[in-house]
Parts: C-alpha cells; structure tokens; sequence
C-alpha cells in the first residue's frame, strides 16, 4: 500500500512535471512568436522611418529650389519693371503718332512762302 501511495504520488508528480513542461513549451513558442513579431515590427519602423527621411530630405530639397526659382522670377520681375519705368508710355506714343502725322510731308499740305505772299496779295 505504502508502494501504491509512492507509485500514485510519483505518477502526480511525473503528470504534474509533463503538464508543467507543456506549458513551458508553450509559453516558449508564444515567446518566440511574440519576439518574431516584435522583430518584424522594429523593420517595419526602420523602413518607415528610412522612407520618412528619404521623403523629408526630398521636400527639403524641392522646397529649396523652389525658394530658388521664387527668388530668380523676383529679380526678374524688378528688372522687368526697371526696364518698363524706361519705356515710353502709351499716352507719349500717340503723342509722337499726331506729331508725326503733322508734320508728315506725304499726308499734310504744307504752304511755302511764296504761296503765302500770293494769297496774300490775291487777298488785298
């Protein structure tokens, strides 16, 4: 008898310690996907953070030759209006048009001294 309560307190202890090791195998192989994942994880933010700066260095870089080109069209825009400050305006060029219109021998009729005495004298 005291055999059986040995052989049955062994058998407990021996179910106890493969039920123990089962579940130590099992907490390991959820240990080992957990660590899986969180190393897939860390990769994942690696490449992101990567692609973040990639990305972020590109902006900065498209925004600088932005500033650039922004920078390049303000000087021309100053100097384009520098140059039109020296233009004549468009109320001088008609000015010039009626000028040259007077004094247009082909289209204006101009009387010559002679002429003037004549009318002058035709007058009297």
């Amino acid at each position: 008898m005291v055999e059986r309560d040995v052989q049955a307190i062994l058998n407990e202890l021996v179910r106890r310690a493969n039920e123990t090791s089962r579940r130590l195998r099992a907490l390991e192989e959820r240990d080992s996907l957990i660590e899986t994942r969180v190393s897939s994880l860390q990769d994942e933010v690696l490449k992101l953070n990567e692609n973040e700066r990639m990305l972020h260095e590109e902006l900065n870089e498209k925004l600088s030759e932005i500033e650039t080109n922004i920078l390049r069209i303000d000087n021309e825009l100053i100097r384009m209006s520098k140059v039109a400050d020296k233009m004549a305006k468009r109320t001088e060029l008609k000015e010039l048009e009626n000028m040259i219109a007077i004094f247009n021998p082909m289209k204006t009729n101009f009387v010559t001294r002679e002429d003037v005495q004549r009318i002058i004298r035709e007058m009297k």
